[in-house]
């Protein structure tokens, strides 16, 4: 799923293990047996994501750096 992103920006949407949802942007460094790794786009600091537990995401490009995810490919 997000593979073709390693590198790149993404803006996803994502519930953790507490159930809390979170939208952040990320740079995707891997993606290997449903785990997503990755530094936060804000704070640089790496991050694994369960790729069953994101909720959306959309690749972050310079139309929509700025804006809110209108629109995201749905799992």
């Amino acid at each position: 799923m997000l593979g073709k992103y390693v590198g790149q920006l993404v803006e996803l949407v994502y519930m953790d293990r507490a159930g809390q949802i979170t939208q952040r942007q990320i740079r995707v460094n891997s993606v290997r047996g449903g785990m997503i790794r990755a530094s936060d786009g804000k704070e640089g600091a790496p991050r694994t994501f369960l790729e069953q537990n994101i909720l959306a995401w959309l690749p972050v490009t310079d139309r929509n750096r700025k804006g809110e995810m209108k629109y995201a490919e749905r799992l």
